[in-house]
């Protein structure tokens, strides 16, 4: 053997052991699990993002619809005086 090849570097001995983990099924199968758990958190964490912006939201359209509300029960109450008031003058 000559110096050369004892001598592999630490990036050779790194890539001959991912090589050999990856033809490995169980370390495969637990890559991918970790992977998977991983992009689970983050969607996880992005969907927890999405409802917190979404109840905000709601919560901003209630208000508006409760003050429509009362503006058009307000037009309706003054509507209905104004009808009250020509039913008294008539008579």
């Amino acid at each position: 053997m000559s110096s050369d090849d004892r001598e592999r570097t630490l990036a050779d001995v790194e890539k001959t052991f991912y090589e050999a983990m990856s033809k490995n099924t169980v370390f495969s199968s637990l890559n991918r699990s970790a992977s998977a758990l991983e992009k689970l958190a983050d969607n996880t964490e992005a969907l927890t993002a999405e409802l917190k912006n979404a109840n905000e939201s709601s919560t901003k359209l209630t208000k508006s619809l409760n003050w429509l509300t009362f503006a058009a029960v307000a037009i309706a109450a003054g509507a209905l005086a104004l009808e009250v008031y020509k039913l008294c003058a008539a008579s």
